[in-house]
């Protein structure tokens, strides 16, 4: 990419947005990966990732204000140090500036629908979701059926330690740097979290659920680790969360768009993302079980 400004000795890139959980203080960190369009850079926070416009926001990403004009990694290595500032950060051969960057906050909650219009609206985006798992499968489809459906289950009776049984078999299954097991906890996080606090059994069926995965991030990837840990503490990603509101409020986005949009994510990620909060959203279908003995 040509020089955005003026440090000739490096490629400088403007950030067009900046997540919320992105810190502002001096630090020092190092790529952790990077690839054609994209960058991860390990920090005490977790990972940074550096996206193109018109990817969807995170808490931790940095969304540029224009695509590259060329490979990133000609411009960034792994293991190469990193320095941030308040400005932004910088390596040996490349600058990203933040200074005039929005930040991107998930948006505060809608008022839920009642319990039927969520009802038609789920089953209408899981026969979507059905029609498209038949063309673009992936593992849950077929080895991790059994443990998805098991999960599932267990959310629905509130069996916790079910459900905490059946998130550790899926954890780390699959291949890629998000495996097909990971993407489905977290979107099923996402799910959960759409009503949890609402009522004592839920949280802490939930609470449960996160307990097991935090122990088991070692069986994973560092970049599956990495969003895992984020849903776990209740921070999660732009289209997910669109998606979860136009399903259970009255949000403005139509549900088919917003379905569509996390579809699209990766080649199947997307999908597994989705079929995990929507199965997240049906274990909360059925009444409100009253809250769990302490």
């Amino acid at each position: 990419m040509p020089p955005v400004g003026a440090l000739a000795h490096r490629a400088v890139f403007e950030v067009g947005v900046v997540g919320h959980l992105v810190s502002r203080q001096p630090f020092v960190g190092h790529v952790h990966s990077v690839f054609a369009k994209a960058c991860n850079v390990l920090v005490d926070a977790g990972l940074l990732t550096l996206c193109p416009p018109g990817a969807g926001c995170g808490p931790l990403t940095l969304r540029l204000a224009a695509a590259p004009g060329a490979d990133l990694r000609e411009c960034f290595s792994a293991g190469e140090r990193v320095v941030g500032r308040a400005s932004g950060l910088c390596t040996a051969r490349a600058e990203l500036r933040w200074l005039r960057a929005s930040v991107w906050r998930p948006a505060p909650p809608d008022t839920l629908l009642d319990r039927a219009r969520i009802g038609q609206r789920l089953h209408r985006a899981c026969a979507r979701l059905e029609r498209h798992r038949r063309r673009h499968s992936s593992i849950i489809d077929g080895q991790g059926a059994a443990a998805v459906a098991a999960l599932r289950q267990a959310c629905q009776a509130m069996h916790v330690e079910q459900a905490r049984l059946q998130a550790k078999r899926l954890l780390g299954w699959g291949e890629g740097l998000t495996p097909a097991g990971d993407d489905f906890l977290v979107g099923l996080l996402v799910g959960l979290d759409g009503e949890t606090p609402r009522n004592a059994a839920r949280r802490f069926l939930r609470d449960g659920l996160a307990e097991a995965l935090l122990q088991g991030l070692t069986r994973t990837t560092d970049i599956s680790a990495h969003y895992l840990r984020l849903a776990v503490l209740g921070h999660h990603g732009e289209p997910l969360l669109r998606l979860r509101q136009a399903l259970i409020s009255d949000a403005s986005e139509s549900f088919d768009d917003a379905l569509g949009q996390a579809l699209a994510i990766g080649a199947s990620s997307g999908a597994d993302l989705a079929s995990g909060l929507l199965a997240g959203l049906q274990a909360w279908a059925a009444p409100a079980l009253p809250p769990a003995p302490t």
